[in-house]
């Protein structure tokens, strides 16, 4: 199973967790323990992050590396 497929499945059980088992809904101060990657539009500097919560403003998020693409 490839590594993003994991991170998906991982992400699926969270949410599940959160909204689907009565636990309590996310709020805005929470964030998720997701690894994205992130381009600043004006740089164009690509760099991996530990959660969306830790991307600057204004950097567009993804949630698969583009960063090392070939």
């Amino acid at each position: 199973m490839s590594k993003l497929k994991i991170r998906l499945f991982g992400l699926a059980l969270i949410l599940v967790g959160a909204f689907g088992l009565g636990g309590r809904s996310l709020s805005a101060g929470d964030c998720i323990d997701v690894v994205v990657w992130a381009i600043n539009p004006a740089t164009g500097e690509c760099r991996q992050f530990p959660n969306p919560c830790s991307v600057p403003a204004g950097w567009k998020v993804y949630y698969q590396d583009v960063c090392n693409t070939s």
